[in-house]
């Protein structure tokens, strides 16, 4: 589990046997953090009737930044830091946020800057460097402003803390799918293949021969046991693209396309096909799942393409802080009111001349160009070949 999502979980956690209140009925956490004891009292009174959410607010006091560091480590779940600079040092404060962001990894809780000398902390660096939320002198905090700038910095931390529960229970959900996908499709291949076997004996020589009748009910039935068999192993095949824990990395694409030569180099023989790439971009990505790509878009190149022998183009332009990939052919293309379906799981292609079988290949496409923050669409009519175009953002 990820650190933002243990910080995110810290106030569901088990106590005594018994789950805490739930945090949409406890307080929220503001840690007033200030060498003053002044600027607490004045905080309190502030702020002694507000409410957000339905939910009022509970405050903490540190009055250095050693004392806050303790505290911000022992309550995860603070919402808001009011944050002096100058307290035991000129940059107490700073290091504060510093031990916030970079050692703890928390990102959730909003840390407001308020300071007294504000030259000693330069607003436009302490916001870029520290990652602070707001900066405000402490002359402007009157209490309407202050309560703007607190109503703000909470609707921000819940939606925050919002997201990340959301995306935890995704990531989650999602591995269950996966494996309850692989268990089926386990638990369904084996007594599958079984059945094959014995279908592929009782459609052989037959001594004495089966009836005329029987014999095309077990050939009609064999061929659907292959169809049920293909289908199978291509859910397993899409199942097993896209997981959340897969890595990425530095992925030259040129070196892709030599992989998926290799890999293709009988479909290329038998078909005569040509291959003509322009230099490609290295981008971040997962390499296995790239070539997966690369690999279903080409051979599908090659396979759609009767009579001549399949002329294919790749190519990559940037477009609005995206590669944007193309790979063309000159094959029989597919008709306009195809194109909205095509990347559907199992879609059935009813262009004319076009095989008809279950396909799962662009609905792989579909999810591994997802997977990594694209799109895929194509540019396609029948009978004057395809474009497959998708995107993988640039490189940071």
């Amino acid at each position: 589990m990820a650190i933002d999502d243990r910080l995110m979980l810290a106030t569901e956690a088990i106590e005594g046997g018994k789950h805490s209140a739930s945090p949409l009925t406890q307080a929220w956490k503001v840690l007033i953090v200030d060498d003053e004891e002044e600027i607490h009292v004045v905080t309190r009174l502030a702020l002694h009737d507000f409410s957000f959410g339905g939910r009022n607010l509970e405050f903490i006091s540190a009055y250095s930044g050693a004392e806050a560091r303790q505290v911000i480590h022992d309550n995860p779940d603070v919402a808001i830091i009011l944050l002096d600079v100058v307290m035991e040092t000129d940059s107490a404060g700073l290091d504060v946020a510093q031990y916030i962001r970079q050692e703890l990894g928390n990102h959730f809780v909003r840390i407001i800057l308020r300071t007294g000398q504000p030259g000693l902390a330069p607003e436009r660096r302490v916001l870029k460097v520290y990652d602070i939320n707001d900066y405000r002198a402490k002359t402007e905090l009157t209490q309407d402003r202050l309560f703007s700038v607190i109503y703000t910095a909470l609707s921000s931390y819940r939606d925050l803390v919002s997201l990340a529960r959301s995306r935890h229970q995704l990531i989650g959900l999602v591995n269950e799918i996966e494996q309850l996908s692989h268990l089926a499709a386990r638990d369904l291949q084996v007594p599958l293949n079984d059945v094959v076997s014995t279908m592929r004996s009782l459609t052989g020589p037959q001594d004495p021969p089966l009836p005329q009748a029987a014999a095309e009910s077990l050939v009609e039935m064999r061929d659907n046991i292959y169809a049920m068999q293909s289908a199978l192993n291509k859910l397993v095949a899409l199942t097993s693209v896209g997981r959340f824990n897969e890595s990425r990395e530095s992925v030259d694409c040129n070196a892709v396309v030599h992989e998926v030569l290799v890999n293709l180099d009988a479909e290329f023989r038998a078909s005569h096909a040509n291959l003509h790439s322009e230099t490609l971009p290295t981008i971040y990505a997962c390499h296995r799942q790239m070539v997966q790509l690369f690999q279903n878009l080409i051979s599908n190149a090659i396979r759609f393409t009767e009579g001549r022998a399949p002329e294919i183009y790749i190519n990559a332009v940037t477009h609005e802080r995206n590669w944007l990939f193309s790979v063309t052919d000159a094959g029989s293309g597919i008709s306009p009111e195809q194109h909205s379906s095509l990347f559907n799981l199992f879609h059935r292609d009813s262009t004319a001349g076009v095989s008809r079988e279950s396909g799962v290949g662009l609905a792989i496409c579909e999810k591994i160009v997802r997977w990594h923050g694209g799109k895929i669409w194509l540019d396609s009519e029948v009978g004057k070949g395809s474009t497959f175009y998708f995107t993988i953002p640039l490189t940071e």
